[in-house]
């Protein structure tokens, strides 16, 4: 019966030994990502809907919503060229080392 209870308390301090190491995991790779997010706008100030955000590295794309509105993940250890293109406007190509977690980002229209 003793050895039973031993088994049983060896299985018991393993589990929460091992749940403790996933979370140290999770913080670590939480700590490696950052979020961008921002709005896309003529030089007017006006949302532009739909715009098409992309990691140029990864070739991960993004949409704007109807409110010019995106949000997108990078690693925070490399440096990404995005790139920021829709119909009608200039493309816009920015380096994720220089976005903030909120950043606006003005498109010129084409002439």
């Amino acid at each position: 019966m003793k050895k039973l209870l031993y088994i049983f308390l060896f299985i018991s301090f393993s589990a929460v030994s091992f749940s403790g190491n996933s979370d140290k995991e999770k913080k670590v790779i939480a700590t490696t990502q950052k979020t961008l997010a921002g709005k896309i706008t003529d030089v007017t100030g006006e949302s532009i809907a739909g715009a098409k955000i992309t990691i140029n590295e990864t070739g991960e794309t993004f949409f704007a919503d109807l409110e010019g509105n995106f949000k997108l993940t990078v690693k925070t250890d490399k440096v990404y060229s995005i790139s920021i293109n829709t119909i009608g406007f200039q493309p816009l190509e920015v380096k994720s080392n220089t976005l903030s977690l909120f950043s606006d980002l003005s498109l010129k229209e084409l002439n």
